[in-house]
């Protein structure tokens, strides 16, 4: 496990959002995920993370995702957590764009899933 390994893990996470296909996305997000640094939430966790995604996915509102700069933070045998920059264009134009702050594990069923995620603040470049 490695920096090409999360590399992997966040291009097929970014292809089953765009393709819409929820069962595969929320197949990799733990469902004991806490999410910090959503703007007027404390926390959201996976029920609120897979609403969301079934809206966007059904509207088929997502029109790309591209993730660059990643920096491996930490990792073990069990937990790899890294620093990465989403972009996510919707289908009217809207772009979002975040640092995020990302920990996988494998679960119980040997799957590597998020389980947690952090909405870092803007940096300066």
């Amino acid at each position: 496990m490695d920096r090409e390994f999360a590399e992997d893990f966040i291009t097929r996470f970014a292809r089953t959002a765009i393709e819409g296909d929820h069962a595969a996305h929320m197949a990799m997000i733990s469902t004991k995920v806490l999410v910090h640094g959503m703007p007027g939430f404390d926390v959201i966790g996976y029920d609120d993370w897979s609403r969301q995604c079934a809206h966007e996915f059904e509207q088929k509102l997502i029109l790309s995702i591209s993730y660059v700069g990643m920096d491996v933070k930490m990792q073990t045998d069990t937990l790899l957590g890294f620093e990465i920059h989403e972009t996510i264009e919707a289908k009217d134009g809207t772009v979002n764009s975040n640092w995020l702050e990302v920990f996988i594990e494998p679960e119980e069923d040997g799957v590597w899933r998020i389980v947690q995620e952090r909405i870092l603040p803007a940096r300066m470049n």
